[in-house]
């Protein structure tokens, strides 16, 4: 009778409905790290099945594109600001300034660690079904778990820096300590290698559009090896693992990636993946597992939006003209009449005159990315947002394979002292395809450049192509490339930053290496201190 209680309960925790964390006192003060999992629970496919799909869902809350969790570090990007001042929260990031006690941190640390939780469930107990499961399946229910623990350590210590390094399953330890990073890459790294080796090209079944991939979990190690290369480890050997992984995808059959003809088409709410997608995190919104990367995030407050975020005046200044900057921005908006935050008198398009962006109330351009949602396409996008559509059932895109075209860039170039033909390719490929449909056409880069120059050049152009909130994040290119202090300055010294302008959020003390990451929170170092050391 117990064990049958214990099943009933463990199958709704792994359904999904009961493993998400609650940030209420009784939580914190008994600061578990995930949900637990009986060690004799893993014994056959059907519960190996519903173990891996609570891992799935607690990635996919991760990840929801919500403003509570750590994903508020991205605004310490020079290509995000914060339009709104009554959102502290993101404001304090935006001028490099990290709280120890901020919620949202708290919120995404439990998450991630709740993730990692259920991986190390899996991991440690999946040979339990061996024998009732052959050891194919077996192999690509733990490479599942890699690769999630990996992902969401990945964040852990590009955000943190120094972490508990955590592989058992835990309900509360007051006496973990922290790792060193370099000791959490190389775990990240043994997961990942554990993930490419066991995860399938291709999903069939109801993971067809959602399951973690071979490919991903290439993509994942190439990028967390370009990482390594740079800033805090500056493992500069490293470079050439980048490359080499990465180069593992570029133009092959089996993986079948490509950029999408048009920059326009990978904002579509529909279909749920292209081609470019090598991995990303799917939603249906209908079932209630959504994200809030919808229109509402990144909308004016007179257009029914949330105004969480939109661009800094310079990086859009310098942004180049063409279709890219006309899809990834939005700066002329309809008018309104004279009652606040009321809907647009005249729809959208029409001949009437508009109000350019110098005449909003925050003088600054806005993401248009995320605002195409389901009923929001085209000449609906200005529609006034509901109450129902703060969420949607859109994609969130970790991984473009425009990225992985330019890991290998940067990489092959720095690891071996110039870049080479398929260098200059592959970084001309995505700035060519940027202008698509029209617009300026933007000439290939000049042959000849040195190593980092061209690795400039490609930091430039990762700046442009992932601009406003992707995941593939400017905010970890000027951590690893250490130039924060420099993108903080008015008057950069390199040329290639476009400087912070003077009506920009304040930055009131001058950035150093201290602010590249957060503070542990603050509540888990109370609770432990061994986490203060």
């Amino acid at each position: 009778m117990k064990a049958n209680f214990v099943k009933c309960i463990l199958f709704f925790v792994l359904a999904g409905f009961t493993v998400a964390c609650s940030s209420n006192d009784e939580f914190l003060k008994e600061n578990l790290y995930g949900q637990l999992f009986p060690e004799t629970f893993y014994s056959n496919q059907d519960e190996l099945d519903m173990a891996n799909n609570a891992l799935y869902s607690r990635m996919s809350r991760l990840f929801d594109g919500d403003y509570a969790t750590f994903v508020v570090m991205l605004y310490g990007g020079d290509d995000i600001t914060v339009p709104y001042s009554a959102h502290t929260q993101f404001v304090q990031p935006d001028i490099l300034v990290h709280q120890a006690g901020s919620q949202d941190m708290q919120d995404g640390w439990e998450v991630a660690y709740s993730t990692i939780n259920i991986a190390n469930g899996i991991i440690n107990n999946y040979r339990n079904a061996a024998g009732a499961v052959s050891e194919p399946n077996l192999q690509e229910a733990v490479a599942q778990a890699y690769f999630a623990r990996a992902y969401a350590y990945f964040w852990l210590v590009r955000i943190y820096n120094e972490i508990p390094y955590i592989t058992t399953v835990m309900e509360l330890d007051r006496t973990v300590t922290k790792s060193s990073p370099e000791a959490v890459y190389d775990a990240i790294v043994s997961d990942l290698k554990k993930a490419e080796e066991w995860l399938p090209y291709q999903w069939t079944d109801k993971k067809a559009n959602g399951g973690f991939t071979k490919g991903a979990a290439k993509a994942v190690l190439a990028n967390v090896y370009l990482t390594m290369a740079g800033y805090p480890l500056k493992k500069t050997e490293c470079y050439t693992l980048a490359k080499d992984k990465a180069a593992e995808l570029i133009d092959k059959a089996e993986y079948g990636y490509k950029l999408l003809d048009d920059f326009a088409d990978l904002w579509k709410p529909t279909p749920l993946t292209n081609d470019e997608l090598v991995f990303g995190i799917f939603y249906n919104k209908s079932t209630d597992n959504y994200t809030v990367r919808a229109p509402k995030e990144c909308r004016p407050i007179q257009f029914g939006g949330w105004e969480y975020y939109c661009a800094e005046i310079n990086f859009y200044k310098k942004f180049p003209d063409g279709k890219r900057k006309e899809v990834t921005f939005v700066t002329e908006f309809p008018l309104l009449n004279s009652t606040p935050n009321a809907e647009p008198v005249i729809p959208w398009p029409d001949d009437q005159p508009m109000l350019s962006w110098e005449k909003m109330l925050f003088k600054h351009p806005y993401y248009f990315k995320m605002w195409e949602s389901e009923g929001y396409e085209g000449e609906n996008k200005w529609k006034k947002v509901n109450d129902a559509d703060w969420r949607c059932g859109r994609t969130n895109q970790h991984i473009r394979y425009a990225e992985v075209l330019l890991i290998y860039a940067e990489a092959q170039a720095m690891a071996d002292g110039a870049p080479n033909a398929l260098a200059y390719d592959c970084i001309n490929r995505v700035r060519n395809r940027a202008f698509a449909g029209g617009g300026t056409h933007l000439n290939d880069l000049p042959p000849g450049l040195s190593a980092t120059a061209f690795r400039d050049s490609v930091f430039v152009e990762r700046g442009w192509e992932f601009a406003g909130f992707e995941y593939a994040s400017r905010w970890f290119d000027l951590v690893r490339l250490e130039l924060v202090e420099d993108a903080a300055s008015e008057h950069p010294v390199h040329s290639f930053l476009p400087g912070r302008a003077p009506t920009e959020w304040k930055i009131e003390t001058a950035p150093t290496h201290d602010n590249y990451f957060a503070p542990l929170p603050e509540q888990d170092v109370l609770l432990n201190p061994n986490l203060k050391k």
